[in-house]
């Protein structure tokens, strides 16, 4: 069985953002994991960022509210606003609310550090997505900190997790990045467990998103 939340939606790659391109992975792994769940992610646009991406790393940047609490986690600005995950998260509530697309209790993203499996296939199941952080090797050396959107699973006839399915906004890690088309790239889960951080450890940690409501 295959559930592939992703499925006949548009692929986001970083590449060809405006802003930070190189450094975009979260802000494009949350638009992706966004729009697998159902959220119409058009509206996040701006008349100065037209794609989505943009205008949520601009948010996330731009913003006094996300600003103060990057601050608290990193008093000296060691990393961007947006290479933290709980600042990713916290940003990206904050802009959905902003944009109308939530009201003010009802968080989308919900970060964690130490996410099971089931939790990840769980929220994917039921028709979400996560984000998630990795290890990977780009051209024969090491990506550390590269995130990708999470957007489906794949079970063999007896039910048994054997693979999940990512949305990568570089592309595919299996061909170390040398094909720049990431969607809808199948992910053993033995390099689950060895690439997704925690690195090998059975616990993940992830960003769950929630299905968008029916209208």
């Amino acid at each position: 069985m295959t559930q592939n939340n992703s499925k006949n939606k548009p692929y986001y790659t970083q590449r060809n953002n405006k802003l930070k391109p190189n450094g975009a992975c979260n802000v494009t792994a949350m638009i992706a994991a966004l729009v697998a769940a159902g959220w119409d992610v058009e509206k996040l646009a701006t008349e100065q960022y037209a794609q989505p991406e943009d205008a949520l790393m601009h948010f996330i940047l731009a913003d006094a509210r996300v600003d103060a609490c990057w601050k608290k986690i990193d008093p000296k600005g060691m990393y961007a606003p947006n290479e933290w995950h709980p600042v990713l998260a916290f940003g990206t509530n904050l802009y959905l609310r902003e944009r109308g697309l939530i009201g003010k209790d009802e968080p989308v993203v919900e970060w964690g550090e130490w996410r099971s499996k089931s939790e990840i296939v769980g929220t994917l199941r039921n028709g979400g997505a996560a984000v998630l952080s990795g290890l990977f090797v780009a051209e024969g050396r090491n990506t550390i900190g590269h995130v990708v959107a999470c957007v489906g699973f794949k079970e063999d006839d007896d039910g048994n997790l054997t693979h999940f399915i990512l949305d990568d906004s570089w592309g595919d890690y299996r061909t170390e990045y040398r094909n720049q088309n990431g969607n809808d790239i199948e992910m053993p889960v033995e390099d689950f467990n060895s690439k997704i951080r925690h690195c090998g450890a059975d616990n993940k940690m992830a960003h769950l998103i929630r299905k968008a409501e029916s209208k």
